[in-house]
């Protein structure tokens, strides 16, 4: 079975906390915009399918997004299928012209908010930012609701800061290989490398072997730490280790 990338958890500055604030490794699976040629990055296709307007049809597992701001090209696949901004239901922030430039997509919050928000109490914490301009911190619906799929803490908050008469706050970086990645994303990233087959003769329980499910999976997981701690474990060790870059 082809090797694929991990969906590695990169927290933005200013992340929310919540379990979606992690992002996939920019370039995804190194397949050219069709478009402008450069690298995309890889969205789950039910974030797609829930952001294209009615009538548009996008069947694929995964997609990528183009991040290259004056492309016209949003989501495309390798196999076919391009879809543009006016197949999109919101503005995606970092496209040349979107209005308004959302910083959260979940609370409907922009990045002019966002500056204002700062400037007024020079508090930085994005869970403190989107309380001050709305009154409550919104459920995360990022997966449904950002064009990239996870935490729409990282939108616009660089540019909001930099705008803004405050500094950033330094990002300590965990040293947890699992920091930020959800039990859905692990265990869906060794699905698609063993197969259900696979994780059962790995681990040997009945979650994998009889009708096996990603909701039952999960329940089942949650329920049995030792299990879990088995499957993270295996992740741990079958996701290739960054390269250290000499100073």
């Amino acid at each position: 079975m082809k090797k694929i990338l991990p969906l590695a958890s990169v927290l933005v500055p200013g992340g929310c906390g919540d379990s979606c604030c992690g992002k996939p490794r920019q370039g995804g699976d190194n397949t050219a915009c069709p478009v402008c040629g450069k690298a995309g990055e890889i969205v789950f296709g039910n974030t797609v399918r829930k952001l294209l307007k009615p009538g548009l049809a996008a069947p694929q597992d995964r997609y990528l997004i183009c991040r290259t701001p004056d492309c016209a090209a949003v989501y495309f696949h390798p196999k076919g299928g391009l879809f543009r901004q006016e197949d999109v239901t919101v503005p995606v922030y970092f496209k040349a012209g979107a209005v308004p430039v959302y910083a959260c997509y979940c609370a409907g919050v922009t990045k002019t908010q966002v500056v204002h928000a700062i400037n007024k109490t020079g508090v930085t914490r994005w869970a403190a930012i989107i309380k001050e301009i709305t009154g409550v911190v919104p459920k995360c619906g990022c997966e449904a609701k950002n064009p990239l799929g996870r935490c729409c803490s990282g939108n616009a908050y660089a540019a909001a800061m930099a705008e803004s008469s405050a500094k950033p706050v330094p990002v300590r970086k965990s040293r947890d290989p699992l920091h930020g990645l959800t039990l859905e994303t692990i265990l869906t990233y060794m699905l698609e490398l063993h197969g259900w087959e696979g994780l059962w003769r790995r681990i040997p329980v009945r979650c994998f072997q009889y009708d096996p499910g990603i909701k039952s999976s999960l329940v089942f997981l949650r329920a049995n730490p030792w299990a879990r701690e088995k499957l993270e474990n295996w992740y741990i060790c079958e996701v290739p280790k960054p390269k250290k870059t000499r100073g």
